[in-house]
């Protein structure tokens, strides 16, 4: 198989090539909104952090951001800023420029207003989708993919099912040099030390479970217990039963493949190929941010009773083991996966299945999400909103 996608200045190779419209702060998102509607080839990928936060949360926020500018599915970008925000727009723009992809910026402060700036900004906007929609897609190896994975609105059949397929994914991608994004550190609980002992570099490890270990401690200071909150209604209602039986489930969507690194939150995945755990929550918006602004172009998520959201400019593959839930939520379902429960298909074949229908989807192909318009995004933060 061959990949065919589009060739960035940095080395990357990107599944879509969109102008991202990036605003620095949250009180930008109606303008971006109404630039996205204006020109086509654009996406606004709205959010609600960029201000009052502490210095860390800053911190995270504007390396996030940098990191989705140079995600490889963008060709180009504009940072959008209000002027008084503590993500500041110049440092965003420097950051994605150091790609060497085109990008500018506009500050509504310094234009003077929303009806001026969205002059000015729709002015950019025209001639970069110009320039960005003249690249061409061009063959490369399967060394190039990066995908991501989490699982949403899980129930028995995930873990028995499609979180095995995409472990098998996980497998045949770092056999190809791929590299692939695993998260969720709420469903890691109470499997941390299966994973740990999967990591290459003992101190990786270590930071594993540091991971796990910070987001009990984050709940005890708020007299929550992650360990008792952390399993959803719908997860009871699907038929999972314990901690540790959720997280058995959910780490098989790497499969046995050893682990490379632990990544911070938006933190870019390192070049050598091979499985990361990335410190991201099990919230779809939050996660699947994460995992974009590691530089994954596709992601794999897995469904037991169906998750319908996705990413502005990130695919996101849906594949459901349940055939109930094929059946009432098959429109947001891209891969039917129930093969493997009825035991007409092996988890093998199941998994070289997904692995084409996701290259498909790198080459072009649209996902259910994607048709549907059915996408969003937030950032992870972990101090208070001041």
């Amino acid at each position: 198989m061959q990949f065919f996608g589009y060739p960035r200045p940095d080395g990357g190779v990107g599944a879509r090539n969109y102008v991202a419209i990036i605003p620095s702060v949250g009180c930008v998102n109606n303008l971006c909104t109404h630039l996205e509607r204006l020109i086509r080839g654009t996406k606004a990928i709205r959010h609600d952090q960029g201000c009052l936060h502490p210095p860390a949360d800053t911190v995270q926020v504007t390396r996030t951001l940098i990191n989705l500018g140079r995600n490889p599915n963008v060709g180009g970008a504009l940072v959008v800023g209000l002027g008084c925000e503590m993500a500041k727009a110049e440092e965003i723009y420097e950051g994605i420029k150091a790609s060497g992809k085109p990008v500018d910026m506009v500050v509504v402060h310094k234009i003077g207003g929303m009806i001026d700036t969205l002059a000015a900004a729709s002015r950019i906007l025209v001639d970069m989708v110009g320039q960005v929609s003249a690249v061409q897609r061009e063959p490369f190896g399967l060394d190039k993919l990066v995908f991501g994975t989490k699982c949403g609105s899980s129930d028995t059949t995930s873990g028995l099912s499609s979180n095995l397929v995409a472990g098998e994914v996980c497998r045949l991608m770092t056999a190809n040099g791929g590299r692939f994004i695993q998260g969720e550190i709420c469903d890691i609980m109470g499997g941390e030390y299966a994973l740990k002992k999967l990591c290459v570099d003992p101190e990786q490890g270590e930071k594993l479970v540091d991971c796990v270990r910070d987001l009990y401690m984050r709940g005890y200071h708020v007299g929550a217990d992650t360990r008792g909150c952390q399993m959803t209604a719908g997860n009871v209602a699907g038929g999972l039963t314990t901690l540790v039986e959720k997280a058995l489930g959910a780490n098989a969507k790497g499969g046995n493949q050893p682990i490379q690194a632990t990544l911070d939150y938006g933190q870019l995945l390192p070049e050598k190929p091979g499985r990361y755990i990335m410190n991201f929550p099990g919230h779809g918006f939050e996660n699947l941010t994460g995992s974009a602004a590691g530089g994954a172009i596709v992601h794999l998520f897995t469904t037991g009773r169906g998750a319908p959201n996705g990413h502005p400019i990130m695919p996101t593959v849906k594949l459901c083991g349940n055939a109930k839930t094929m059946r009432t939520m098959r429109e947001h379902i891209d891969l039917d996966v129930s093969s493997v429960i009825e035991e007409t298909e092996s988890i093998e074949a199941a998994g070289e299945r997904l692995y084409r229908f996701a290259v498909d989807v790198a080459n072009g192909k649209l996902t259910k999400c994607e048709i549907l318009n059915f996408e969003g995004m937030e950032i992870l933060i972990n101090g208070p909103v001041m």
